[in-house]
């Protein structure tokens, strides 16, 4: 799905903090890390693959899943666009994700994120998607990246949608 150059921007600048030390908002909420930013908030697990996956929310209400870290070097490079598919365990409203242009974005020191976003009309399907999982599994071009534990994340959810009605209200 196409979206405005300045929302990718938008969430390379909060995936950019997420290298960075925590301000002091930040919360962490079980194996979930969530932060705030000037126009975005994240909830963030990181897995012993050196992958990392979660959601970005907008100060423009959007939700975006993302996944980065040194693991996905292998998959991808900086400033393409790349095919991402997940797959969800469990009782889900939808359990097969797939954005055939996920925008990827390169931090520096081999790290990469790849940003998905399906539009703010599907941003709450995401969320109870992503809340009433056990399990995610990721796929990049087709390639496995690996399968990841969701546990925990009903609670940084609600964190994350705390922090970004703070954020939207600034």
């Amino acid at each position: 799905m196409a979206y405005p150059v300045r929302f990718l921007y938008t969430l390379a600048a909060a995936a950019g903090v997420l290298a960075l030390a925590a301000p002091a908002a930040a919360r962490t909420i079980g194996e979930w890390d969530v932060k705030p930013s000037a126009k975005s908030c994240t909830m963030l697990s990181t897995f012993e693959d050196d992958v990392s996956i979660g959601l970005v929310s907008g100060k423009d209400g959007r939700l975006s899943f993302m996944t980065g870290g040194e693991g996905l070097a292998p998959f991808v490079r900086g400033g393409q666009k790349v095919s991402l598919d997940l797959k969800f365990a469990g009782k889900v409203p939808h359990d097969d994700w797939a954005d055939e242009a996920a925008a990827v974005v390169a931090l520096g020191d081999g790290q990469v994120m790849v940003i998905a976003d399906w539009g703010p009309s599907l941003g709450h399907e995401l969320a109870d998607t992503v809340t009433a999982s056990s399990t995610v599994t990721v796929r990049i071009g087709g390639q496995l990246v690996g399968t990841y534990d969701l546990s925990g994340s009903p609670s940084a959810y609600r964190e994350l949608s705390r922090c970004g009605s703070e954020i939207a209200s600034k």
